[in-house]
């Protein structure tokens, strides 16, 4: 298996889990309250949220965004 192969396996797998992540968070079957309870009330300045980045996280859970 090239490095290359390789590559695009790991990061087809990381975008399976990360669709599953996210599905499983909308629907209920994980439950993230306390994580969230946790988290500041503002993001840090230095991370940029797209607009575009949460509607592409809601349809591929299957959910339409609320933005």
């Amino acid at each position: 298996m090239t490095g290359i192969t390789r590559f695009e396996r790991e990061l087809d797998l990381l975008c399976e889990y990360r669709t599953r992540l996210v599905s499983d968070v909308v629907t209920g079957k994980l439950d993230v309250r306390e994580a969230a309870a946790r988290l500041p009330e503002e993001a840090p300045s230095h991370i940029h949220v797209d607009d575009a980045d949460l509607s592409d996280e809601a349809e591929l859970a299957g959910e339409e965004a609320v933005v």
